[in-house]
């Protein structure tokens, strides 16, 4: 008899490491720009600094949660090789999330493709990261077991 898959988790897992982070990316040079005003060169710093701790911090949470997935080793491997292949890329987008706040007003989505491309991206990358972050079936309860094996 096969487990159910525990949704909840799942959502949370996408939610949380493609919600939160990304969120807190654009925020942090945001908060730059209101205590440091005339400091350009503070937010190239942390155009730097946080999408690299933002990678590792995604690699470990990720590495974490797929060795939790109740899945074979062969589709665990399968999720860290998708893992993978979704976040390096996303390290270059969170360069230019931070670099937007020291472009020229409107330089961002100036033309209409830009928008489109933004969202199929972003579609690629969230489908990526389903996949990598699956966790698997939950083993039915003993309760559950048919009796009729005996």
């Amino acid at each position: 008899m096969v487990g159910r898959v525990n949704y909840g988790s799942w959502m949370r897992r996408l939610i949380a490491w493609d919600g939160m982070l990304p969120a807190a990316i654009v925020i942090v040079p945001a908060v730059i720009e209101i205590l440091l005003p005339n400091h350009r060169g503070a937010i190239e710093i942390a155009a730097v600094i946080l999408p690299i701790t933002a990678f590792f911090l995604r690699v470990r949470a990720g590495k974490h949660h797929i060795a939790s997935n109740r899945c074979s080793v062969a589709v665990r491997r399968f999720q860290f090789c998708v893992f993978c292949f979704a976040v390096f890329p996303l390290v270059l987008i969170d360069c230019f999330l931070v670099l937007s706040h020291v472009m020229p007003k409107g330089a961002l989505f100036q033309a209409d493709t830009d928008l489109l491309v933004c969202v199929i991206l972003f579609a690629v990358y969230l489908t990526l990261m389903a996949v990598a972050m699956y966790p698997g079936r939950d083993a039915p309860s003993p309760s559950k077991w048919p009796l009729t094996d005996f």
